[in-house]
């Protein structure tokens, strides 16, 4: 996985335990899932083994930073 989620693609796995890939966690931010929470409501991401919550929380806090929302 790439360290930043600017350089990851949006096909990019972050969930493998329930196939969620960058882009689907971006489409879920867009739609209003603010915070893993969220996020993990609509895709199931981090609901598995866990060992992408690292990740998922990266992706979030990114997207919030890029439209200057507190994550």
């Amino acid at each position: 996985m790439a360290d930043s989620p600017t350089l990851m693609p949006d096909a990019a796995i972050v969930c493998r335990c329930n196939n969620v890939t960058k882009g689907r966690i971006r489409a879920c931010w867009e739609a209003g899932a603010r915070d893993v929470a969220g996020v993990a409501a609509s895709t199931r991401a981090t609901t598995g083994c866990g060992t992408c919550r690292d990740a998922v929380e990266g992706i979030v806090g990114w997207l919030c930073e890029q439209e200057g929302i507190s994550a």
